[in-house]
């Protein structure tokens, strides 16, 4: 009896050693937008009983990696916009490019027309007012924005809208305002939660008529918006800007840019635009530009200013 009794007190020690060995963690905290995702390792104690003596099997536990996931924190509007997105739920942004009277609230809405002759608060207006392209995603996370934004503007005679772009405005026969450039080498978009400087890499003019290229091949700017694998790619749209640029700004661009196109109507000839591209500056990149870089492009692809007038 008194065997007996050792083993089943043996037992009933080993059967509460095995209930305590079991431990929970203890929650963990973690400040948003990081979630932590954490595995726990688990250990089972198995306990055999027999006549004659009492056996204690322990598994080896299996040690698994902690899993720890990223995502990124929810999107908050700038306070500066609240009070025009209030007033216009077509409100996309602000631009401003320092040096030229243009600072002002860019509309983006389903498509290209409501804004060229609509103003911010709806009325009909000439002007119109700055609108970005309806194709283009503006507002989402960097990596889901489209790769290239097009802002479009009148250019007005008063200055207003993109009327001051044509500060920029360079070409063979007029290169007076190359010292514009080299004073304004950058212009800002916030969107409605991030601001973001762009520096210039391309100004140019540029035919939007079939019939004004003697070839009928014209440079549909407007649709290199998300670049393709196979049309509207990444490489034509860098080949097409780099070598139409009146200015060599000596800034670098890399596969994976984002880029923002101002365009405007120009003076040149019918349906003639003027265009500025900007190139984001990526993160933890020198906002500033070395301007001593820029030099003039003396081989810039122009229109074909004969063929046209002609």
């Amino acid at each position: 009896m008194n065997r007996k009794a050792a083993a089943i007190a043996a037992v009933m020690a080993v059967t509460a050693l095995a209930g305590c060995s079991r431990s929970e963690s203890e929650p963990v905290t973690t400040a948003p937008p990081i979630e932590t995702v954490v595995i726990t390792e688990e250990t089972t104690v198995t306990t055999t009983e027999t006549t004659t003596e009492t056996t204690t099997e322990t598994e080896s536990p299996e040690t698994e990696p902690t899993v720890t996931t990223t995502e990124e924190g929810p999107l908050v509007q700038l306070p500066d916009l609240d009070s025009y997105v209030r007033s216009n739920s077509d409100t996309a942004g602000w631009i401003n490019v320092p040096g030229t009277f243009i600072n002002n609230a860019v509309v983006q809405c389903d498509n290209n027309d409501y804004y060229l002759n609509h103003n911010f608060d709806g009325g009909y207006s000439e002007a119109g007012w700055i609108f970005a392209d309806y194709r283009g995603v503006v507002n989402d996370f960097s990596n889901k924005q489209c790769d290239n934004i097009i802002l479009y503007g009148h250019n007005q005679a008063n200055g207003t809208m993109f009327g001051t772009l044509q500060y920029y405005k360079v070409t063979h026969q007029n290169t007076s305002r190359f010292d514009f450039y080299l004073e304004h080498p950058t212009f800002e978009f916030s969107n409605l939660y991030h601001q973001y400087t762009y520096k210039i890499v391309a100004v140019f003019v540029l035919e939007t008529l079939e019939s004004q290229v003697r070839d009928g091949k014209l440079f549909d700017y407007q649709n290199y918006i998300i670049f393709g694998k196979d049309s509207y790619t990444y490489e034509e749209w860098i080949e097409q800007i780099m070598s139409r640029t009146e200015i060599d700004t000596g800034v670098d661009v890399q596969k994976g840019d984002k880029f923002l196109t101002l365009s405007t109507c120009s003076n040149e000839f019918d349906n003639s635009r003027f265009i500025v591209v900007g190139r984001r500056v990526r993160e933890g990149e020198d906002p500033n530009v070395d301007t001593s870089l820029a030099t003039l492009n003396t081989d810039a692809i122009e229109p074909d200013w004969n063929y046209i007038y002609s």
